[in-house]
């Protein structure tokens, strides 16, 4: 592989202990839920596999139980069981051919979790303090050395089994207020004895888990642990001279070859995964100089923390703020990022937007998905070098209908196959829902995922001819082998509501105040008066097209309620951690949200609202209402070549209005089997 002249210090290799990495830029641990029967299964390996085979240096392993009391996914893995040895070396040969590195992170889960999750094995949670978990509201039983004991060999047990399968390290996961992290933080560590109360007894447990880990394996393997710098919990929890404290005297043992720094916990998950806009790219690195400064030259310093592009990971080593970077979700997004940056193609980069489907999933306990890249998780399907280009002589002239997401990505695959292919859209810009999203805000890096996708289709030979309005006579007219059909879909303005099955609409929604979601955002966009002073939006979504149209009209002066029938507002952007970035920034603007209420009637001049459990209605005043309660297929043009006989394929909202990631898979799918 060739090596771009830019960015030296990222190409320099390094020694962490006994393992040596050819250059600075990793992946740390993080959540696939791949596992099968408990352990590591051959769709981890295909992942990490196409990682290692795009360049990356070093990949840890995600969080491996030690313990059965330490699991908390129904998808996850365990390290503790000999049967783990042949995957663990399965794993390892298939990094290991590309010349990269692999470390497993061994973990116990704590309170963080459920402890009835497994149909035949209940137990009660195990953690450091019986303090009820923020994330589950369980409360775990307080360990007392008997349990602390089996932990600590669970995690000797584990790293034995990685060693003997042939990995290159391991990594105690130390952080985000796991069962050690727990230990480590004074806002869940209560004890009273030798492992409780001042630093040096939080640590404890760490180090005897260190100590019996270098028992079993000496120094023939790289070990590490992962550090939670700050828990952003003020000084209740782990604070910077906390952390100082505690690395200090972690490297004074001289048993720990790197120190992994990250933040937050599971009160903090939405500043550990910052969503995006939520958080400055680059948010952690003044963690990793101070670490580095504490720690000196007994550890190499590793950091993470939306670090996105190469000039900033170069910066990072140049400054002193680690010795790796972690590139993480960068490369869940594009495994073949270094490939690229090496090779003098940074442009080509599939970029990561920060959408957090990824961890949506994760805490959906649903294998982890990408939603910029849906080969991820499916390597072995849809990995490097498996695009099937086309006979010579069997390219096929394609005509796809939208430039949004599944149409775009349709599109590129299908020409970089071979296919002579021409992408229409009726507006002046590509990107479907997309172009709306790009232009709202905290939503802005929408525009790096439609111009990624762009750019893949055209470097793939596809042409692209916005402004055109298409019908299926044009389409009959022309000379098509296949026509494509990716028309989206459009918010439904009679106010249907699957809450109440009772009636079609709600009555007065053909008033010409009543505004659908999208119509409304484009108007405000253009003037944020133009809805008039005082606006009502009723959303079931639980997205963010009415949270940001609240937010941009209430920045303009505009006094917003926004009500929905649903338990709380918002619901789908609580496990896209978006939810406590976005719900303060509305408070702060005086943004009236009430939940489990919903519209009766829209009247002249507002709505009479009422509460879903039997509240009667009441008054309330509105210049518009906007109506984000759902979607509905704009399939018509699909229909009427059908009509024709020209048998049209249908792809994205067009089929059935859903997720963006689902719309790209079913693009991605589409185009590779055409």
């Amino acid at each position: 592989m060739s090596r771009n002249r830019k960015w030296p210090a990222l190409w320099q290799p390094l020694a962490i202990g006994p393992t040596r990495v050819r250059h600075r830029i990793m992946a740390s641990a993080h959540a696939q839920l791949y596992a099968e029967d408990g352990l590591i299964s051959q769709r981890h390996i295909d992942y990490y596999a196409e990682r290692a085979r795009g360049g990356c240096a070093l990949l840890v392993l995600e969080q491996q139980a030690v313990h059965p009391a330490g699991r908390n996914y129904p998808g996850g893995s365990n390290a503790y069981e000999r049967r783990v040895i042949p995957r663990y070396e399965r794993l390892a040969d298939a990094v290991h051919e590309h010349d990269s590195r692999i470390f497993v992170q061994l973990f116990a889960s704590g309170a963080q979790g459920k402890g009835t999750q497994y149909m035949d094995d209940w137990r009660p949670l195990w953690a450091s303090s019986a303090i009820p978990s923020a994330f589950s509201n369980e409360t775990p039983m307080q360990v007392g050395d008997a349990e602390i004991a089996e932990v600590v060999a669970g995690f000797a047990r584990s790293a034995e089994n990685a060693m003997i399968a042939g990995v290159d390290g391991v990594e105690i996961h130390g952080a985000h207020a796991q069962f050690v992290g727990e230990f480590l933080s004074p806002s869940f560590n209560r004890r009273t004895d030798r492992y409780g109360g001042g630093v040096a007894n939080r640590c404890r447990l760490l180090v005897e888990i260190a100590e019996a880990i270098r028992d079993r394996v000496g120094t023939k393997l790289t070990v590490g642990v992962r550090l939670s710098f700050d828990e952003f919990l003020g000084d209740c929890g782990i604070t910077e001279a906390d952390a100082s404290e505690q690395l200090d005297l972690l490297a004074d043992t001289g048993l720990f070859d790197y120190f992994s720094i990250t933040g937050g916990g599971y009160h903090a998950l939405h500043v550990a995964v910052a969503p995006m806009g939520s958080m400055p790219n680059g948010f952690m690195l003044d963690f990793g100089r101070k670490a580095k400064a504490v720690v000196g030259e007994r550890g190499k310093i590793f950091i993470v923390g939306r670090i996105t592009e190469p000039d900033m990971a170069e910066g990072a080593i140049l400054d002193g703020c680690a010795d790796m970077v972690a590139m993480t979700r960068t490369q869940l997004a594009d495994p073949t990022l270094v490939r690229k940056l090496q090779e003098d193609r940074a442009g080509e980069i599939r970029r990561c937007v920060g959408a957090n489907i990824c961890i949506k999933h994760q805490l959906e306990h649903q294998g982890v998905v990408c939603v910029v890249n849906p080969a991820a998780g499916r390597e072995a399907r849809w990995g490097s070098g498996r695009l099937t280009p086309v006979q010579a002589g069997e390219e096929q002239r394609i005509a796809v209908a939208g430039a949004g997401p599944a149409g775009m990505t349709a599109a590129a695959r299908l020409a970089e196959r071979g296919h002579q292919v021409t992408v229409f859209e009726k507006r002046d810009e590509c990107g479907g829902r997309l172009a709306l999203l790009r232009r709202l805000p905290g939503r802005e890096n929408w525009g790096m995922a439609v111009d990624d996708m762009r750019g893949a289709l055209e470097r793939a030979g596809a042409q692209l001819q916005l402004g055109r309005c298409i019908d299926a006579e044009t389409f009959n007219r022309d000379d098509w082998d296949q026509i494509v059909c990716a028309t989206g879909a459009s918010f439904e303005r009679s106010g249907y509501s699957p809450s109440r099955p009772d009636r079609w609409s709600i009555p007065g929604a053909e008033q010409h105040h009543v505004l659908d979601i999208e119509t409304a955002l484009h108007r405000a966009l253009n003037d944020p008066d133009a809805l008039g002073r005082r606006v009502l939006i009723a959303d079931e979504t639980g997205e963010h097209l009415p949270f940001c149209l609240a937010e941009m009209l209430a920045e303009a002066g505009v006094r917003v309620e926004l009500i929905t029938p649903k338990l709380f507002a918002g619901e789908g952007l609580l496990k896209t951690l978006d939810l406590p970035h976005v719900l303060p920034r509305l408070q702060r603007l005086g943004v009236s949200i009430r939940s489990q209420t919903f519209i009766e009637r829209i009247t002249p001049d507002g709505a009479d609202l009422y509460g879903i459990w039997g509240d009667p209605p009441v008054a309330t005043v509105a210049d518009s209402v906007v109506l984000s309660l759902g979607r509905r297929a704009d399939d018509s043009l699909f229909h009427a070549l059908a009509a024709l006989g020209l048998q049209p394929h249908r792809i994205g909202d067009c089929v059935a209005p859903r997720a963006i990631e689902a719309i790209i898979y079913e693009g991605e799918d589409l185009g590779r089997r055409l």
